[in-house]
């Protein structure tokens, strides 16, 4: 056991927030209407331009500070409610009423966007992204061979808190009552290892996992409860839990493999809103075995260890301590080399004050 500053939670507040694409808010939302955000500790405020491109941009009026999340879309610009100072989706200043000059300090600053699975995602951490946002085909190319849904929750947990989690498999064992023995656990060097969860990420913003476990073997009768929990677990079709992980600094993939044989995969996205409020959107999908009841069943168990899960790890996130910790064991060295890479999508946010989102209603 040894003691490092790695070993505290993960840091409040957006100073502590990887340079990353997160997700704002649902494609639906945003119509003809601006709609106010608040994403990255910020307000701001989201509107459609002329070809019906998504923008996110800060909230006030340069001019007097009035919110344009109560103004209009105009030919694509967003207009002022106050003076009618219009801006074009940019940032800059297109019209001021009333006048010929517009000064060149009169923009608003905005992010780099894309839509993509029924959100708006937005790059955090200044300037233009630095590496391209993941796909997921189990959502794309490939919807046709899933059935799924979709899940948000709040907590008050960080970022990083939600993102690590996958990686500390010891909280497997012991939080959620998982049994795996022989087990295996290792860090992935080569994002090529995790293309079963789709295109390589860059390198760079690359972390991965690779978990494969035996679960023991239980009679119903005797012990019922470690019977069900580990039925479940293994969807009652083998014996080996196998679990491959890969994301970047603000989401993940996962797939989930009974004895080798795929049954599910999960996509999770991260809205940054404030200090202590962070959304974890996931889409959550089996692999349709062309047998209905199979199919439904999977599903039905996949929601249960989803749901349930989740109901466990939210309580932790919303009580750690942001400056606990600081002690270290074996188990904790995935832990650690995340935290570190982690660490340098953190400074590398040069401007960590522009961003967290959500949709205010």
């Amino acid at each position: 056991m040894h003691r490092s500053d790695e070993g505290a939670a993960a840091p409040n507040g957006m100073s502590g927030l990887a340079a990353s694409w997160y997700v704002a808010m649902p494609s639906a939302r945003l119509r003809r209407r601006p709609v106010p955000v608040r994403l990255f500790g910020a307000d701001l405020v989201a509107w459609r331009g002329m070809a019906g491109r998504a923008v996110v941009a800060a909230r006030y009026c340069p001019h007097q500070g009035a919110s344009l999340a109560i103004g209009a879309v105009v030919d694509g610009c967003l207009r002022c409610p106050f003076h009618g100072w219009r801006f074009e989706p940019s940032g800059e200043c297109a019209h001021i009423p009333g006048t010929d000059r517009i000064p060149s300090t009169a923009r608003l600053a905005t992010y780099p966007v894309q839509e993509r699975y029924g959100y708006v995602w937005v790059w955090f951490g200044g300037g233009q992204p630095l590496f391209d946002l993941p796909d997921f085909p189990a959502l794309g190319e490939h919807r046709h061979r899933y059935a799924g849904f979709r899940y948000t929750d709040v907590t008050a947990g960080t970022a990083r808190q939600l993102i690590e989690n996958a990686v500390d498999y010891f909280h497997f064992l012991t939080l959620h009552g998982l049994q795996l023995d022989p087990l295996e656990f290792r860090v992935l060097d080569d994002p090529a290892e995790a293309g079963d969860n789709g295109t390589p990420i860059d390198a760079d913003a690359f972390f991965g996992a690779w978990l494969d476990g035996t679960v023991p073997s239980y009679r119903w009768w005797r012990s019922p409860a470690r019977w069900l929990l580990h039925t479940a677990a293994t969807y009652g079709s083998g014996r080996r839990f196998q679990l491959l992980v890969d994301g970047w600094p603000g989401g993940q993939r996962f797939t989930g493999y009974i004895d080798g044989r795929e049954v599910y995969k999960v996509l999770l996205a991260l809205v940054p809103t404030d200090e202590r409020r962070t959304t974890q959107v996931g889409w959550a999908l089996v692999r349709r075995t062309g047998r209905p009841w199979r199919t439904l069943l999977n599903l039905l168990l996949l929601y249960g260890q989803s749901r349930g899960g989740t109901w466990q790890d939210i309580p932790i996130y919303d009580t750690t301590e942001a400056t606990g910790g600081g002690f270290h064991v074996p188990y904790d060295r995935g832990v650690l080399k995340f935290r570190r890479q982690y660490q340098h999508w953190v400074e590398r946010a040069a401007q960590p004050a522009r961003g967290t989102a959500e949709v205010q209603s």
